[in-house]
């Protein structure tokens, strides 16, 4: 068994959880970054990385019906 003897501080781990927007290639990546929920890749988008994964501004987004919004994200990769 090996011991690491690095020190890990709390605010590093927190700062990594609570972390909330990722580029779009980390999204597309896999494993995701720790933290990010697999259903809901789109909310960790920046408005810039949003437009160009999903064609349309999240408000624009926000006003279809949840089933458009699936079949985009499967078209956009974030599914």
């Amino acid at each position: 068994m090996e011991v690491s003897n690095q020190i890990t501080l709390v605010e590093d781990v927190l700062a990594k959880l609570c972390k909330t927007i990722y580029p779009l290639t980390n999204l597309l990546a896999r494993p995701l970054p720790e933290g990010v929920d697999p259903l809901k890749l789109e909310i960790y988008l920046t408005d810039e990385d949003f437009q160009f994964a999903l064609d349309m501004t999240r408000k624009e987004y926000s006003a279809l019906p949840a089933w458009k919004q699936v079949n985009l994200k499967k078209t956009g990769g974030l599914f």
